[in-house]
């Protein structure tokens, strides 16, 4: 069954991922890391050229190529936007929450986000934190140290016989 880390850009997803697939022993796919292979192209070459809704189909496709797996797979931060790709995640799903202060400063200081282009982190919190709730099988906060969030990740995975 694989494990899911859906949240907000800036939320850690990839770190926290990353650190889950040690600890448990399983392979890590990132899925815009995927997109990027097939694609031939960047995550910010992809939306300039053919716009959001082509890498919303890109990115259902990936979920979908990866859906029978054993895996943590670190999703893009607007998974959460086709209601379709709920359906695919047919293993555990976490999302990591964090405040919008601590995302703000987070993603002042790291890569480039195409869609903060666009919206401001606080429109794109409203949008989708609903949407992270209803996705999520559990909420881990992640506002501080990444091993605090995936210790309390392999707790709740154990509660549940994961």
């Amino acid at each position: 069954m694989n494990i899911y880390v859906i949240g907000m850009p800036g939320s850690g997803k990839s770190t926290v991922a990353r650190l889950l697939s040690k600890a448990l022993g399983r392979t890590l796919i990132d899925l815009d890391a995927l997109i990027e292979k097939e694609a031939h192209m960047w995550i910010n070459e992809i939306f300039e050229r053919v716009g959001e809704d082509r890498f919303r189909e890109l990115e259902t496709a990936a979920l979908q190529s990866v859906k029978d797996g054993d895996h943590i797979v670190s999703c893009g931060g607007g998974i959460v936007t086709r209601k379709e790709n709920k359906a695919l995640m047919t293993g555990f799903v976490i999302c990591l929450d964090v405040d919008i202060e601590t995302l703000r400063t987070r993603l002042d200081e790291g890569i480039f986000r195409p869609l903060l282009m666009k919206k401001s982190i606080e429109t794109l919190y409203e949008e989708r934190f609903l949407k992270y709730r209803d996705f999520a099988d559990l909420m881990v906060a992640n506002d501080d140290d990444p091993m605090v969030a995936v210790d309390t990740i392999r707790k709740a995975l154990k509660e549940r016989g994961i």
